[in-house]
């Protein structure tokens, strides 16, 4: 991929993979950015994995809240306990 990061911050920080991840499930993210992501998950095998489990955790979640926003610190908290397992 050579094309410039659209994550990349007016101080010239480049968002970590973790927190475009986030931009993108939070619907925080622009087109460009999520067309960017995209294209970064195909050559980043720990995004994908990361992204597949976070919409899993986020879906789940979400289903048995009656659909109300899934707190941050409760998807970080599945996850680790996940990973664990695994």
């Amino acid at each position: 991929m050579n094309r410039p990061n659209p994550f990349t911050g007016s101080s010239g920080k480049k968002s970590t993979c973790l927190e475009m991840l986030h931009a993108i499930l939070d619907g925080d993210a622009s087109e460009e950015q999520q067309e960017y992501f995209r294209e970064h998950m195909d050559e980043c095998m720990p995004c994908y994995k990361s992204h597949e489990l976070d919409i899993q955790i986020k879906q789940l979640i979400k289903s048995k809240c009656c659909g109300t926003h899934v707190p941050l610190d409760l998807v970080e908290k599945i996850r680790r306990q996940m990973n664990s397992i695994t």
